[in-house]
């Protein structure tokens, strides 16, 4: 595949067309540094997954790491924002939030490390959902200019089919679930995301209120947390807070899909 090729898929405003060779100056500040690609546990699962060498220095030089986090609470981006970068996050985790006319927040959905942000925005020139920080967040900023190789393209164009795949059965499972069913699927989800990371799946700390959750599964939160004390009722889960211990997933796993 061409540079014109993956540029007539890919139509970011912003993403190039011009040689993957050409400089692009960043400011820098003592609040960021180059991305160490390399060296990163996210690498099979970002932007350069296919490149080495030179053109992997190359990119990580147009790519910013962040030395500070954004702070819990803090917007990364703002839905109405200019859509001119893509950020990966190495550390904590974000909400993603549609701000209606009304002024509510409507959760659409939670990032954790390893995500790529912003592949739900293709062709925009806006940010069309406000990113939040859950708790401290460490990202890296890859301006749209920086992804000019054609392996950058290739996998560009498979990650933002994988996120729009994922967001699409992730509709359909609160289309076609009742409450007690999102939940369970939810927690389960959650507990899947922990292994990933190494972290235990059966005891994990939610980064999110159950107000996010609430608004995530269409619920209201008082539904939630009722559907929570009946799974504890069970003993198919304990909670304290946001903490969750899940003594036996399997049998959680097996009463989800009864």
């Amino acid at each position: 595949m061409s540079n014109s090729d993956a540029n007539s898929i890919i139509t970011w405003p912003g993403l190039p067309s011009h040689s993957p060779n050409t400089r692009i100056r960043r400011d820098r500040s003592s609040q960021t540094a180059s991305a160490d690609c390399y060296n990163c546990l996210f690498k099979p699962h970002c932007l350069p997954a296919e490149i080495d060498g030179e053109r992997l220095t190359r990119f990580a030089r147009g790519v910013l790491r962040s030395r500070r986090p954004v702070k819990a609470g803090d917007v990364l981006v703002r839905q109405g924002d200019a859509m001119n970068a893509l950020y990966t996050l190495r550390a904590g985790s974000l909400k993603a939030v549609f701000d209606e006319a009304n002024g509510y927040e409507r959760v659409l959905g939670f990032r954790f490390p390893g995500a790529v942000i912003g592949l739900a925005e293709p062709g925009n020139a806006v940010w069309t959902r406000t990113f939040i920080a859950l708790e401290d967040t460490w990202l890296c900023h890859i301006p749209l200019p920086v992804i000019g190789d054609d392996a950058l393209q290739r996998q560009l164009i498979r990650l933002v089919s994988e996120r729009l795949r994922s967001e699409y059965e992730t509709h359909l499972m609160l289309a076609v679930n009742d409450g007690s069913r999102k939940v369970m699927t939810f927690i389960v989800e959650m507990s899947a995301r922990f292994a990933e990371r190494g972290l235990s799946a059966h005891r994990f700390h939610l980064p999110m209120h159950y107000m996010d959750i609430a608004s995530y599964l269409g619920m209201r939160h008082e539904s939630v947390s009722r559907t929570l004390t009946k799974l504890q009722d069970r003993g198919l889960l304990h909670r304290k807070g946001r903490h969750i211990v899940i003594p036996d997933l399997d049998a959680l796993r097996r009463f989800k899909d009864d």
